[in-house]
């Protein structure tokens, strides 16, 4: 296994990416705050942002709009990162 590369070991090992996990990782923990899993005060990550809870033609009901990044030191923080990512999903589960 020393001598394959970084895709022919996943792929020999049937296994998704390192940012797949990541990606994938980061939407299961916001939609564990939005559902009420962890206490009020971890929403308190999302106060600075607006956040749509009615229902809109083209997003889910929990679509968090992105405000502009002023510092190079927050723009990859967890609730910037998972922004876009979240606003893209279906809203089959909601």
């Amino acid at each position: 296994m020393k001598s394959l590369k970084y895709e022919e070991r996943l792929r020999y090992l049937n296994l998704p990416t390192l940012k797949y996990r990541r990606i994938r990782g980061d939407m299961i923990e916001i939609y564990k705050m939005f559902s009420g899993r962890y206490d009020a005060t971890v929403m308190n990550w999302f106060t600075n942002r607006k956040i749509d809870k009615k229902y809109e033609v083209r997003s889910h009901r929990f679509c968090i709009h992105q405000f502009p990044i002023k510092f190079d030191m927050r723009k990859f923080n967890f609730t910037n990162r998972v922004i876009s990512v979240w606003n893209t999903l279906h809203s089959v589960a909601w």
